[in-house]
């Protein structure tokens, strides 16, 4: 009797961050759709829908929206195709010393403009869809991020697309600061355009792989930590996070201190199941984990108590 209770603790304290987890993140997410969903974007509260509605208000240049688009397809077109799309975490990595090109027309690197912590998006401006959703999100909730603007938190909207212009990011400036307000002013949002060696280079250190499909871009949605100096620090999945999300990215990304993204603990606890588009549990997993812990432990203890025993 007496070692059932090890086995039983080391279970709960197994399975407690999963649970954690499912409970943080809803688990409903349907894998990287769900999480794109303005569903889960509300959190309880209409700040990002009403963000969203103000962004489907403002002409967007030149875009053509009768193209129809789907992102989820987009995807899984790629994914037929055996083209990488997505993300490999690159925590402890630096962004390139590469110039970009802001909204006022000025040359950058985003090595100079971290001498604060920032939140960088990865986006395309012509961008229908997720895109805007995710920008959106980000500046309705930033009003509410307890981060002090240019000192503690900066954002930073960067177009994979070298093909885009100034004109796009300065359009892009003027409509998603609008929605940030006087809470977090606008000379703390910069919004960039580059080259593609530029592009590639920073892509490539993050771990960010995009495929441009038509005149479209199929792309994973995320938001990355970034330390000051240059850091990639966290990795923040889907199209809306919580202020309390953005404001722990922000505090450890001042300390430069890494940390697994939530995507990291649900591709040990969970895996994807396609046909029901959701995250499912994976009990054998969890559970092979914890009985090869458990012997381990009581391989241990029996070896060192057996010194104890011998030396008595």
């Amino acid at each position: 009797m007496r070692f059932l209770i090890p086995p039983l603790m080391l279970v709960l304290l197994l399975a407690a961050p999963c649970g954690a987890a499912s409970g943080a993140d809803g688990m409903d997410m349907g894998a990287e759709a769900a999480q794109e969903s303005m569903e889960h974007a509300g959190h309880g509260n209409d700040g990002p829908a009403m963000a969203d509605q103000n962004m489907a208000d403002h002409n967007m240049g030149d875009l053509s929206m009768d193209a129809p688009h789907d992102h989820d397809k987009l995807m899984e077109e790629a994914a037929k195709a055996d083209l990488p799309v997505g993300i490999e975490e690159h925590l402890g990595a630096h962004l390139p010393d590469v110039p970009f090109t802001d909204s006022k027309g000025n040359r950058v690197t985003l090595p100079e403009l971290a001498d604060a912590p920032i939140l960088l998006l990865p986006i395309y401006y012509r961008c229908p869809d997720v895109c805007s959703l995710l920008q959106g999100s980000v500046a309705s909730i930033l009003p509410e991020v307890k981060l002090a603007p240019g000192k503690e938190l900066k954002v930073v909207s960067l177009s994979f697309d070298p093909h885009e212009t100034v004109k796009d990011a300065a359009r892009a400036k003027r409509n998603y600061t609008a929605i940030a307000g006087s809470a977090f002013p606008a000379e703390y949002w910069t919004f960039l355009t580059g080259d593609a060696a530029s592009i590639d280079a920073t892509l490539k250190a993050i771990g960010y792989t995009v495929q441009k499909q038509g005149g479209l871009w199929a792309h994973p949605v995320a938001a990355i930590a970034i330390a000051p100096g240059g850091k990639v620090v966290r990795y923040l999945y889907g199209t809306s996070f919580l202020p309390f999300d953005i404001t722990m990215a922000g505090t450890e990304a001042a300390r430069g201190q890494t940390g697994l993204s939530v995507k990291r603990l649900l591709s040990f606890c969970y895996n994807y199941d396609p046909q029901g588009r959701r995250y499912v549990f994976d009990i054998l997993r969890v559970s092979g984990y914890t009985i090869v812990g458990f012997l381990a432990i009581f391989l241990a203890w029996l070896l060192l108590g057996g010194k104890k025993k011998k030396r008595r």
